[in-house]
């Protein structure tokens, strides 16, 4: 039953709430720590979030009614008053989250704290570094519909105060340089071979040229091109990601979190008292490193596939039927699998048929399917990476980009005649590396354009298997992150055919970013 307020309590409630009325609502115009302290009552407190929230304002432990009545009211609404009063305001929350988050444990208040935070102008490298945390949402600068700036490449502090600074400045402007030069010959080179069609616009003959163009050209990027992110995350998350990159080896990185408390300190301080520098983080790499140069002392890598499936189930249908009737039965798993055992092969198939066959369109596979995994060890360009690491449900285990890999090349660069050009910008990027590798072997891959080629282990559950390769095959795609995902999902149809047939592929090849 719906609580009902006084019409002076709906009033006081009205600016922070969607309605008083009904047992769902929204919460607006209140500061992020005020949110997470009114979910926390929801642990300790018989009371509604709405009963607790008036509360608040009537005791005036958050005075929030009267700055947000001046902020309506004022021409120049975030005066110093009202700041005083947010200040209270979370002054007070400060108190609450001292009391109940740091004296009774209850971290899990901080996922109710929300920071949205943009981050400009960090390197490519760095941008890898931050989205590593799978549970935030991320929007990045595009390579496919924005040309990237000449001269904006990140200057590694230590390599420019180093006798590097010229060589490294040098080849990532020889690398920007060529990138824009080459943008108009190759939107020409597109137009002679795919012209205009009959009901394509000016303005999206255009677009698309450009697009190609860019997905073409990306390949030449150094790994130090700035770009810019939007960042989406809850506090526990962020204290979490801010401890990361404190940690972390590169100087780009720590600058980073540094930054980024600062700012988020002033949304949600209290959420973040924690996040600092982590012994266990940076230490664990170095002796870790240390361990792989022992042991691997003049061993060199071997050739091996893009996409080689490591590790999958081996008695998939049994573990996957199991799996599906388990949740609408009963009865423990055990006794669910020795019936399953019983079926005949059409009895199984009838059961994974019924689970999947009505899936519509838009349908993603039902639960069941994420308790098979499958682990992938990936050759792919750091480009199709930068891509491919957004699909956060999964267990992923990048290695360090360097040149021992070589590097892609877009068909188009050889039969647009740049090849020459092409082959130019990947061998100053390899001589600069291993020049500057000598000094700073961490830092110097930031020399290495978007084509060089590194490795990632990644564990997949057989749901978020059907998600990637249904998205990442489309004609749409990107050619390099494309081919990744028909590997995927070749390698999955190698070893269990019977449930590949159920997953949504493009195995056309279609000429790059479409026209």
């Amino acid at each position: 039953m719906t609580e009902v307020f006084t019409p002076e309590e709906a009033a006081i409630l009205h600016p922070y709430v969607t309605n008083v009325d009904r047992p769902i609502y929204a919460l607006k115009n209140l500061p992020e720590e005020v949110v997470a302290v009114l979910f926390a009552y929801y642990s300790r407190s018989r009371e509604s979030l709405r009963r607790n929230l008036l509360k608040l304002i009537q005791e005036k432990d958050l005075d929030l009614a009267e700055r947000l009545q001046t902020s309506a009211s004022s021409v120049e609404p975030w005066r110093a008053a009202d700041q005083d009063e947010l200040a209270l305001a979370r002054q007070k929350a400060k108190e609450f989250h001292e009391k109940w988050v740091v004296g009774y444990g209850h971290a899990s208040v901080a996922e109710h704290a929300v920071a949205h935070l943009a981050i400009e102008d960090v390197s490519i490298v760095a941008s890898k570094i931050i989205e590593d945390t799978r549970l935030a949402s991320y929007t990045e600068k595009s390579t496919r519909y924005v040309v990237f700036d000449r001269d904006k490449f990140y200057r590694v502090p230590c390599l420019i105060a180093s006798p590097h600074a010229r060589l490294y400045e040098e080849t990532c402007g020889f690398l920007l340089g060529t990138y824009t030069r080459l943008t108009e010959t190759v939107v020409a080179a597109i137009k002679r071979e795919t012209p205009r069609g009959e009901k394509q616009t000016e303005r999206g003959y255009e677009t698309a040229c450009k697009a190609k163009s860019c997905d073409i050209l990306r390949y030449v990027l150094p790994a130090a091109t700035l770009t810019n992110i939007g960042m989406t995350i809850n506090g526990r998350l962020l204290e979490h990601l801010i401890t990361k990159l404190l940690s972390h080896p590169l100087e780009e990185g720590r600058e980073i979190g540094a930054l980024m408390k600062g700012e988020a300190e002033k949304v949600i301080p209290t959420l973040l008292k924690y996040a600092d520098h982590n012994a266990y983080m940076a230490e664990t790499r170095q002796a870790m490193e240390s361990l792989v140069s022992e042991q691997f002392a003049g061993c060199a890598p071997e050739e091996a596939l893009d996409v080689s499936l490591v590790r999958y189930p081996e008695d998939v249908e049994d573990q996957l039927v199991a799996a599906i009737l388990y949740g609408y039965t009963a009865h423990p798993l055990r006794q669910v699998q020795e019936r399953v055992r019983k079926l005949s092969h059409e009895e199984k198939m009838r059961v994974i048929d019924e689970y999947l066959k009505r899936r519509g369109k838009h349908d993603q596979p039902l639960r069941a399917l994420e308790h098979l995994t499958y682990t992938f060890d990936i050759l792919v360009d750091f480009g199709a990476f930068r891509d491919i690491q957004r699909h956060r449900m999964a267990t992923q285990t990048p290695q360090e980009l360097g040149p021992v890999h070589g590097y892609s090349t877009p068909p188009e660069i050889v039969r647009y005649g740049l090849l020459p050009t092409y082959e130019e910008c990947m061998a100053r990027a390899r001589e600069a590396y291993q020049v500057i590798a000598a000094d700073f072997p961490r830092e110097a891959q930031y020399v290495l354009p978007l084509a060089f080629r590194k490795r990632v282990l990644f564990t997949w559950n057989l749901r978020e298997i059907f998600h990637f390769v249904q998205l990442r095959s489309a004609k749409q795609g990107h050619i390099s992150y494309r081919h990744i995902a028909q590997q995927v999902f070749k390698e999955v149809e190698r070893v269990h055919p019977l449930l590949a047939k159920y997953i949504r592929v493009d195995l056309d090849d279609y000429a790059l970013a479409r026209l």
